[in-house]
């Protein structure tokens, strides 16, 4: 996190941040520092120079919320068509930030890595359960979703019929 100083009246000469977690620094100007553990912090800055010093205090400044583990959940573009059929997904994961996904596209392919938008393409007809797992430093979730995308066959047949005439007149 940066701090900048935007301090009025006299040029400081020399600055003191207080992040209140216990960790001083002094800094020219503006500071960066990244709080470790959860809690709500007040932020202090100290400015002087040949003239004196001020202080102000901004209580309740910072909140660092722990770290939450991801909550899967997935959609796709289209979720049914011929082969073969490209989807694109897009992970839609809620609570923490995801480091880690794995999808199971169920054709026995798997893919892990950081992509929440993979382009998968489904070669065989058929009816695919897809399977997100997401993971951060806090845990790990599963979504399932069965038969989500279904694949058909391009050259099978698809039933439809017409008439020549759409009335009929009784005598």
């Amino acid at each position: 996190m940066r701090f900048d100083d935007i301090s009025t009246g006299g040029v400081p000469t020399s600055w003191l941040w207080d992040t209140g977690d216990g960790i001083n620094s002094k800094h020219a100007t503006n500071a960066t520092h990244t709080f470790t553990n959860p809690g709500v912090y007040n932020v202090t800055l100290t400015v002087a120079n040949e003239a004196g010093n001020n202080t102000v205090t901004k209580p309740n400044y910072i909140t660092v919320t722990p770290l939450q583990p991801p909550v899967a959940d997935f959609y796709a573009n289209v979720t049914s068509g011929t082969a073969p059929l490209t989807v694109l997904f897009a992970a839609t994961s809620k609570g923490g930030e995801p480091t880690s996904l794995n999808w199971d596209f169920g054709d026995g392919i798997n893919s892990k890595h950081a992509f929440a938008f993979p382009f998968h393409t489904f070669t065989k007809p058929g009816n695919y359960t897809i399977i997100l797992t997401v993971e951060n430093a806090a845990g790990n979730n599963t979504v399932t979703k069965p038969n989500y995308i279904v694949v058909t066959d391009p050259n099978a047949p698809v039933a439809d019929f017409n008439i020549s005439v759409t009335e009929d007149l009784l005598p």
